[in-house]
């Protein structure tokens, strides 16, 4: 066998050995949670979201099915059959309420959109937004499986930062192995998920927090590799809110680590990004190169014509695509002579109309809203339990990287993106967890005062009586 040969053969088994690994997981994962755990198959549902199969290598060998719904579909027919002791929950929170209303309203565009076909994608990844959204809320149902969750989505980003970093070869990082993603879109996804999993590390110290550091590390590490200026731009911003919401009960912890990253930070930030923001960067051959973001201002320009014709019930999904060659001059446009959205508000303006967007951005603001109410009322003297510690840190986390995507898809268009998804459907949850306890708490300060007045008005009463009598 000569060399060529050999190396055939390696890289075939290595490939076989690998898709069996993948259906091995996604089968079993999916049996389990036929079993009646519906944890599992949400698990599996972030495992095909990370190691997604039709973009690797690997995974050209498999049918080109959509994994993810797949495993979405299962779990969510396992929540029905199985639900959760305290009953379903989904109309309970308002922003499944605006975000139910646009996943109708993005179905009877399909009626009148002129490119039914584009439309159609997002149809039917917004539906699957909205299964993802009720088996999520509906899952986690206490502090364990919370954190689950948030250990899911650190280690499958860690793992997609080091794919990334494994293929990388200079310039900027453009292949993490994730479906459709650029280097801004995973700049995106890697700055959302730092805050989320950087909260894990208020805990109570275990051993866990050394593989949440490393995890972390690797995360930041690939996000400075996109050189992605919005993304790196939100991360920095919702730092500057962070510093005014301290996690109850760490705060001296918090002040620590803050610090540490924002060193961490600096010492990452290397001399290309700094070009970047500069307006330059370097090309592959090392020439000089303007980059400014003039050119996103055109875009939008651009889309602000195009949204005038259509405002309120939007051109349908992938609007300024399609629109691009009769808006845009023909230096700004790219490819197959086209140009995409780099703009997420511009993005749903043309797509969806002032109806769209604003049902999204209204259950967006919604959630946004909880940072004031985060902290749980105590008694004097009472102290945060673990998992209570837990649910306010997670829900600082949630809130600062569902900014940290708002901020960062002004940028560029993170719209199919699902991190907001996740987010969206966390942060109520996590709310209501507080909430409820928060007004047991009042509850039972109003009846301890109800019965301290009784009390004082009994003696007062019966002296009453007696001069009567």
């Amino acid at each position: 066998m000569d060399l060529v040969s050999e190396e055939n053969f390696v890289l075939q088994g290595s490939e076989i050995l690998t898709v069996l690994f993948y259906l091995f997981v996604y089968c079993g994962g999916l049996l389990i949670a036929l079993s009646g755990r519906p944890l599992y198959g949400l698990y599996i549902y972030f495992f095909s979201f990370y190691l997604h199969a039709p973009s690797q290598w690997w995974g050209q060998s498999l049918p080109d099915i959509r994994w993810s719904l797949i495993a979405a579909v299962i779990t969510l027919g396992v929540v029905l059959v199985k639900p959760p002791a305290r009953g379903l929950r989904f109309w309970t929170f308002h922003e499944n309420k605006l975000l139910s209303l646009m996943a109708v309203f993005v179905c009877l565009q399909q009626f009148w959109v002129k490119y039914g076909v584009l439309h159609m994608d997002y149809v039917i990844l917004f539906v699957k937004f909205m299964i993802l959204i009720f088996i999520i809320q509906n899952i986690v149902v206490s502090a364990k499986e919370l954190r689950g969750v948030i250990w899911a989505n650190v280690l499958g980003t860690a793992y997609l930062a080091y794919y990334g970093m494994s293929q990388f070869d200079g310039g900027r990082l453009e292949d993490a192995g994730a479906n459709g993603m650029d280097a801004n879109l995973v700049g995106m996804h890697f700055a959302a998920m730092v805050y989320m999993g950087a909260y894990l590390l208020m805990e109570r110290f275990r051993y866990t927090h050394i593989i949440l550091a490393v995890a972390l590390s690797l995360i930041l590490m690939g996000l400075f590799l996109t050189e992605s200026r919005g993304s790196i731009i939100a991360l920095g911003a919702s730092g500057l809110l962070a510093m005014f919401f301290h996690p109850q009960g760490s705060k001296p912890k918090f002040i620590t680590l803050g610090l540490l990253g924002a060193i961490s930070a600096a010492v990452l930030m290397g001399p290309q990004i700094v070009d970047r923001f500069e307006g330059m960067q370097k090309d592959n051959i090392g020439d000089v190169q303007d980059a400014s973001a003039a050119s996103r201002m055109v875009i939008i320009n651009a889309q602000i014509e195009m949204w005038k014709n259509h405002p309120i019930l939007g051109f349908g999904h992938r609007g300024t695509l399609v629109q691009s060659p009769a808006y845009l001059p023909e230096d700004y446009l790219t490819g197959p002579g086209v140009r995409a959205s780099h703009n997420l508000t511009m993005a749903l303006l043309v797509d969806h109309g002032v109806i769209g967007a604003s049902l999204y951005f209204g259950a967006v603001l919604l959630a946004l809203s909880k940072i004031f109410r985060y902290k749980f009322k105590m008694k004097k003297g009472e102290t945060l339990s673990d998992d209570q510690k837990l649910y306010s840190h997670a829900l600082l986390g949630a809130i600062l990287a569902l900014l940290c995507f708002m901020v960062g898809g002004q940028g560029s268009n993170n719209k199919k993106l699902e991190a907001d998804i996740w987010l969206l459907a966390l942060i109520p949850l996590i709310h209501r967890e507080i909430q409820t306890h928060n007004q047991k708490q009042r509850k039972a300060s109003l009846e301890a005062i109800q019965e301290e007045n009784d009390g004082k008005g009994e003696p007062n009463r019966r002296l009453e009586v007696g001069r009567m009598a």
